[in-house]
């Protein structure tokens, strides 16, 4: 579960909102390569779709990135880089792709407006671990910076990867100049070892102490 932090712009104090992610482990149906995950939406954030959304996540030994929610106010983290890093974490490394949002699922007047498809290029840049303080305790985790720019402008994403939680913070600047942050606050992991989160991600032991 995380506890979402909304800013309007220039804003220093917050309106709170929580969603859930679930990740299912099995393969999303259009893409088998890639997993299903599940985010879970308090009623009052909807918009008609319904109150889960399935998106796609990449899990594997190159890298792990997942779709952020994008149901009703949470669409305008379509214009965002989504939460993405490559593996084995390596410091300084730079990577860079590309989403097309349809105007027809997530414009809006409140945010932005254009027609038919918008090119959105993400730029990402791997930093060191920090020491972050989390509701789940003291965690070590690697800093992802990223970039994504388009013809309506330029959004932001900080986010802190934990090798046995995945992303533990997401902090974003939206394209209308407001901020969301998004921070783990209950966790279920269910994997079958410390050793097999390692294979996992190629992690060195010496890198990050895992929890027990």
């Amino acid at each position: 579960m995380y506890l979402a932090r909304w800013y309007a712009p220039g804003a220093t104090t917050a309106t709170l909102d929580t969603v859930t992610m679930t990740a299912s482990g099995i393969p999303f149906e259009i893409m088998p390569t890639e997993t299903l995950i599940v985010w879970l939406f308090r009623a009052d954030t909807l918009w008609p779709a319904g109150p889960t959304q399935g998106v796609r996540a990449v899990d594997n030994k190159e890298e792990f990135s997942i779709h952020p929610p994008r149901y009703g106010r949470y669409r305008i983290l379509e214009f965002n880089p989504f939460p993405h890093i490559k593996l084995p974490a390596i410091r300084g490394r730079t990577w860079e792709w590309s989403v097309y949002p349809p105007a027809s699922v997530y414009a809006d007047p409140k945010w932005a407006s254009w027609k038919d498809t918008l090119r959105v290029e993400f730029r990402y840049m791997l930093g060191g671990t920090v020491q972050l303080a989390t509701p789940l305790g003291s965690l070590p985790c690697y800093r992802v910076d990223a970039k994504a720019t388009s013809k309506l402008g330029t959004t932001a994403l900080t986010s802190y990867f934990h090798p046995a939680y995945g992303f533990v913070r997401l902090d974003y600047c939206n394209i209308d100049r407001s901020r969301v942050q998004l921070e783990m606050i209950t966790v279920d992991v269910r994997l079958e070892s410390t050793e097999k989160i390692l294979e996992q991600v190629f992690w060195r032991p010496s890198d990050l102490q895992l929890p027990k």
